[in-house]
């Protein structure tokens, strides 16, 4: 049966005088550590338990993973290509391909709804909900830029291809419920 000291054996190494500060300062900050060497300790066993950094097997699956995303979100788009090319007997046009292909912005797919709402004569933000009315002609000159603003600002992105058609045909129609 071995003995402590060969169980638990003793390591030492040298550090540089500001690494060393820098333990200490960082072992005062959490009072778990009584000592500059047992936060070093517990970073070193960290590293070989493959807990401090991410392991390439980790790596390779969040990667599978995302692969298989990218897949999932493409289906529905190659399914509408396929379905025109069976009904119509010759492919989707390439305008007609981008105007469907999703667009990724923020990790979100851009909604391909239009943000008019012709009974209720208002738009309506696609992304989050945000309503867009007006009650009178200049009101309604008014909003349409805000709703510009309120895309690039609040989403971070462009207006869709869908959204520019519809504000460049949008013409008042009277105040909005």
């Amino acid at each position: 049966m071995p003995n402590y000291n060969e169980q638990n054996p003793i390591v030492s190494f040298r550090l540089k005088e500001w690494q060393k500060r820098k333990f200490e300062t960082l072992s005062k900050k959490d009072a778990k550590y009584k000592q500059a060497t047992d936060l070093i300790k517990d970073v070193l066993i960290k590293y070989l338990n493959e807990e401090l950094v991410e392991s390439k097997k980790e790596i390779k699956f969040t990667m599978d993973e995302l692969k298989v995303e990218k897949i999932k979100k493409k289906i529905p788009y190659l399914k509408i290509k396929n379905d025109f090319a069976e009904n119509f007997n010759h492919p989707l046009s390439n305008s007609a391909s981008r105007m469907i292909k999703p667009a990724i912005t923020n990790n979100q797919e851009l909604s391909f709804q239009s943000p008019y709402d012709a009974s209720s004569k208002r738009l309506q933000c696609t992304d989050c909900g945000v309503l867009i009315t007006w009650n009178s002609f200049d009101a309604y000159i008014a909003q349409i830029p805000e709703y510009k603003k309120h895309i690039l600002n609040k989403h971070n992105r462009e207006l869709s291809a869908i959204e520019k058609d519809v504000l460049d045909n949008l013409k008042y129609e009277g105040k909005s419920k």
